[in-house]
């Protein structure tokens, strides 16, 4: 775990937006896999069950032990992918095994089963046995096979505004006390001048000053966030209108976004209530950090205007700790 944090510490001096990735590629598990799919219950495809035939790839003596071995998914219903790979160095292939279940978070569940003699052995006999679960829709999760001091890891990323936190667990063994990294990110956001309508078939130039406000506005963000009283409304309540309970928050987010922070834009010399958004800092090369400003006049009956926001990230501070897999489940 040391050894990982001074090496993201070390390339983000040249790569300081993605220095978690590019550690994590230098450590990329490089091994003989084998992967195969599920056979189709029905015509839809959204049920597998275990393959009757031998898979390409899988040698007579894997094929025979998969097969004394009773496999499943590794959650009760969905499409289901399986990969031979040696997870404990011990020169035989483990089953590492893939159930995308689907639900509200397009949820995909993994467990992993130890080539234990003639048979595979599952990881763990519990109901809820999987060794990690990603979520598609309201969180910012990945995985990837590394290789640290010759042992091999899960590296199991969980993200969210201004941090990735990347647990190193075991996989063929029960996770308590989990190495953790934890990476820190500040950002530089910015309103562009360009924005895509609603229904994103088209683009929008905004006014100079409108976009000089909401560039303030965003900029004053993290102090709103961190230093703000949050007993005090974000604009001056007047003495007749919706009532005070409009004027301390935009109002509830939908689960599949994250609510950085509520804060006041001033436009125009009028003061409305904004909400800054992401998708739990998801970041990519071409665009950096893809975020949203809501902004809504109080006490007006309106579903208010969206714009988006873009920023780009640097390392601030890397960290490390044991403890327990926090995830975003939502």
């Amino acid at each position: 775990m040391n050894d990982l944090q001074e090496s993201i510490r070390a390339e983000s001096k040249n790569h300081p937006e993605f220095a978690l990735e590019h550690a994590l590629a230098a450590r990329a598990l490089e091994s003989s896999q084998t992967s195969f799919a599920g056979d189709p219950v029905d015509s839809y495809g959204e049920q597998t069950n275990f393959p009757k035939s031998h898979p390409k790839g899988v040698s007579e003596d894997e094929w025979q032990a998969l097969k004394a071995s009773s496999i499943g998914g590794a959650a009760e219903t969905g499409r289901t992918s399986y990969a031979l790979l040696d997870l404990d160095n011990d020169g035989q292939r483990d089953l590492i095994v893939d159930t995308y279940a689907g639900g509200t978070g397009l949820f995909t569940y993994v467990e992993t089963w130890r080539r234990t003699g003639e048979r595979f052995v599952k990881r763990s006999v519990e109901p809820e046995s999987s060794l990690f679960y990603t979520n598609d829709r309201g969180a910012n999760q990945a995985i990837s096979w590394i290789r640290l001091h010759d042992r091999i890891y899960a590296a199991y990323r969980n993200g969210a505004y201004g941090v990735d936190n990347l647990y190193l667990l075991n996989p063929l063994k029960i996770n308590r006390q989990v190495p953790t990294v934890s990476v820190r990110y500040a950002y530089s956001l910015k309103v562009p001048t360009t924005q895509h309508t609603e229904d994103g078939t088209s683009t929008y130039a905004l006014e100079a000053d409108l976009r000089a406000a909401l560039d303030h506005a965003i900029t004053q963000a993290t102090k709103v966030a961190s230093g703000s009283n949050p007993d005090a409304p974000l604009c001056p309540i007047p003495p007749t209108g919706a009532g005070e309970d409009d004027y301390y928050s935009y109002g509830p987010g939908h689960y599949t976004i994250e609510k950085i922070t509520d804060l006041p834009v001033m436009i125009g010399g009028e003061c409305y209530i904004g909400a800054l958004i992401d998708w739990f800092g998801s970041y990519s090369e071409k665009t950096g950090l893809f975020a949203q400003l809501a902004v809504r006049k109080p006490g007006v009956e309106a579903s208010g205007t969206t714009y988006e926001v873009f920023g780009r990230r640097h390392v601030t501070e890397v960290s490390g700790s044991l403890g327990k897999v926090e995830i975003n489940d939502d």
